[in-house]
């Protein structure tokens, strides 16, 4: 058996539910055309129920893949409330420490935690909106989480694969996200600075230092910071 991107392209089309899923369906179709090259790229995890990873060789793996990749897709990347209770001794010692009262440590300890749910959506948004910037383009989004340490996939004019690794900061990126693997030309970018290089000067963004492979397709700080204000405003209405 092989890898068959018509049969691909059908199993997608019959789990999208609107045209805007629908236009991803290319994206999807390249990133297993990808891990038909590169099967061991796959990010998978398996237990009792499913002991074998799924193949992009078999209807049932595409239908499994293609689940997970849209399933990506629809999952709201709106912060949400943390379950865990904050540590009362952190009131004790702000109190102590910086002189603050019980109500001003509470509120802080609020803004705290909604500062941290804001932070952990930033990465997903940022990906959110190179797609949508990106995804008429020659790119395809590696939505779902199955593909190992990369975030988009294109090839060249010699019809070579590259690779995309996204950060959202510069001090991010881990031993899984700066792996290179044989056959694959991985580019790597970051949008901001974890500290100020120059003194007194704010935390500041890396766009003017995108890749070659990204540049042409007005990706910008502002454009971004638009995107991400449309999308929580649409994503809060629907709650």
């Amino acid at each position: 058996m092989s890898f068959n991107r018509k049969k691909a392209e059908e199993i997608a089309a019959n789990i999208c539910r609107n045209d805007d899923e629908r236009s991803l369906i290319p994206s999807f179709v390249e990133v297993c055309s990808f891990l038909s090259d590169f099967p061991d790229e796959l990010s998978w995890r398996t237990n009792k129920d499913n002991p074998v990873k799924p193949s992009v060789e078999t209807d049932s793996g595409l239908s499994t893949l293609a689940n997970r990749y849209f399933e990506g897709y629809r999952r709201s990347d709106f912060p949400v409330e943390p379950s865990t209770v904050p540590d009362e001794m952190v009131s004790v010692i702000m109190e102590k420490a910086y002189g603050y009262t019980t109500a001003q440590c509470e509120q802080i300890k609020l803004e705290h935690q909604h500062a941290m749910c804001s932070e952990n959506c930033v990465g997903n948004l940022l990906e959110r909106y190179l797609d949508s910037k990106l995804r008429d383009s020659h790119w395809s989004w590696c939505c779902g989480e199955f593909v190992k340490a990369i975030d988009f996939l294109g090839r060249n004019e010699k019809n070579e694969w590259i690779a995309l690794q996204i950060k959202n900061r510069d001090n991010s990126e881990n031993s899984s996200s700066s792996a290179i693997r044989d056959g694959t030309r991985i580019q790597k970018w970051f949008r901001s600075f974890s500290k100020d290089t120059i003194k007194g000067r704010p935390s500041f963004t890396n766009w003017a230092k995108l890749p070659e492979l990204m540049q042409g397709y007005d990706l910008s700080e502002a454009e971004f910071k638009n995107f991400v204000s449309q999308y929580i405003t649409a994503e809060k209405a629907k709650r």
